[in-house]
């Protein structure tokens, strides 16, 4: 992220946040989080955060409480309306959280366990967060067809619990394209209505997400390994399947969806631990490659990975639609991916979305300069954007966000996070085949004053600080 420009993350995003965490769920959150593995000796979310301090990082971490981990620490994977003790229990989780550093709560209320709440649950919970100063941030309920509906339902926790709202990723998912003006309007109409709500995108065509999506809701209950039971149950199977193909109405994101209408030679695999072989080839590949349908393919994926971390990339976007988010006064540019690198075990896992190495240089060539790399093709550029446009959305307007008063401009006083680079030059090296490429134009990055990026190499500094958030309470 450095080497690309970045001089603070976000972290904690779409309902995943590294903490808090307790013994008795703990093997479920390993599960949960899309990661390599790692020793998870920290539970509380203060104590996860001076970890990180304590190890040292290139860049400043922000970090929002997940609603995903916060439900696990206490249910656990169980599919069902929350008890009164329960809810109580998770929203002290919520404050504590908020107390050590948090900066808001965020949702993935298209991803388990975050699809087995309902309204009431986000709400209560984000007028905890509302207490602290805290904004509320949401992967909505559905990319799919009742887009519209899940967009309403964040206006109407961000109004009902008084906090401001931060929609990411908002770009329109396949087969919503077209729409996406009217989506764009109801956050018109919200501010309109005095609510403070902002959104977020990554300019790519192409999406990342697990390929455990392609479930119906009811098949994640019981978590990761209750999944793969019920795919090895020839019954529960042809269940699954039959959900896939019919139920169209009742997807969350894109990918049953893009199966379905036939799109698999749009969906390839970008991480597999058990199968590396076939990292870089679609459905329909790995479909023909064993004798069976793309569908097939995928479950045997599940089951053999024993619902562990298997990645997927998927040409599930509209330029056109991308084009008017980025457009959009109220958006920013956001990279809605992980930090990777190109050795070592990131390096062997997966192939990533490139957002991760170069969302932001893509910006400067692909809607600044209006230019197409022949390598990305379907990435289509076009000028729409001024310079100073897309830095205020890549800067002072996700500071403003996070209430950061003393970063995201440059001016006398704030801390010297500061980018070096040629406007005509910077550019996105990564791409689908090959994500693991550094931009290139980018001569110097500071963070807090010392220089962590020189003419393109890191330095090895590590002068990031962790932040926290307005309701911080330093123990």
């Amino acid at each position: 992220m450095v080497r690309q420009g970045v001089t603070t993350q976000v972290i904690g995003n779409c309902g995943y946040s590294c903490a808090p965490v307790r013994g008795e769920t703990k093997e479920a959150l390993e599960k949960y989080m899309l990661a390599p593995r790692v020793e998870i000796d920290w539970h509380s979310f203060g104590e996860y955060l001076h970890r990180l301090e304590s190890q040292g990082v290139s860049t400043n971490v922000a970090s929002l409480v997940g609603h995903g981990v916060v439900r696990i620490a206490v249910m656990g994977w169980a599919d069902r309306r929350l008890k009164e003790s329960e809810l109580e229990e998770m929203m002290g989780l919520v404050a504590q959280s908020m107390e050590e550093g948090a900066f808001g709560l965020s949702t993935g209320l298209a991803y388990a366990p975050g699809l087995f709440s309902d309204t009431n649950e986000i709400v209560e919970l984000a007028k905890v967060a509302a207490k602290y100063h805290g904004f509320y941030s949401t992967h909505i309920r559905t990319d799919g067809m009742t887009w519209e509906k899940s967009v309403q339902e964040a206006i109407e926790i961000g109004e009902k619990a008084r906090l401001p709202v931060q929609i990411s990723h908002i770009e329109s998912h396949y087969p919503n394209w077209g729409k996406q003006e009217e989506i764009l309007n109801l956050i018109e109409e919200a501010r309109k209505r005095g609510l403070d709500v902002l959104c977020d995108i990554p300019p790519y065509i192409c999406g990342a997400t697990g390929l455990n999506t392609i479930l119906p809701d009811w098949a994640h209950e019981g978590g990761a390994a209750k999944s793969v039971e019920r795919l090895r149950n020839p019954e529960m199977r042809a269940k699954i399947r039959k959900s896939v193909l019919t139920e169209r109405e009742k997807h969350s994101l894109p990918i049953p969806t893009m199966l379905a209408d036939g799109l698999s030679n749009k969906i390839w695999l970008g991480s597999s631990e058990r199968n590396p072989t076939l990292i870089g080839k679609s459905l329909s590949e790995i479909g023909e490659l064993r004798g069976t349908d793309p569908i097939e393919a995928a479950f045997d994926l599940i089951v053999e990975e024993e619902g562990g971390d298997v990645s997927i990339i998927a040409e599930q976007h509209s330029e056109d639609d991308m084009r008017r988010v980025v457009e959009y006064p109220r958006s920013m540019i956001a990279s809605d991916g992980t930090s990777w690198a190109p050795y070592g075990l990131l390096g062997d896992l997966a192939k990533p979305n490139p957002r991760g190495y170069g969302v932001f240089p893509l910006t400067f060539r692909k809607y600044v300069r209006g230019e197409t790399r022949k390598e990305m093709p379907s990435d289509v550029g076009k000028k729409i954007l001024t310079l100073q446009d897309a830095i205020r959305k890549m800067t002072s307007l996700p500071a403003q966000r996070l209430r950061l008063k003393d970063r995201g401009l440059i001016r006398e006083g704030v801390w010297a996070d500061i980018v070096i680079f040629d406007p005509e030059i910077i550019e996105d090296q990564a791409t689908y085949k090959n994500p693991h490429q550094y931009p290139k134009g980018i001569e110097y990055v500071l963070v807090n004053g010392a220089i962590v990026v020189e003419k393109g190499d890191h330095t090895g500094a590590l002068p990031g600080r962790v932040l926290r958030g307005p309701g911080y309470k330093a123990s």
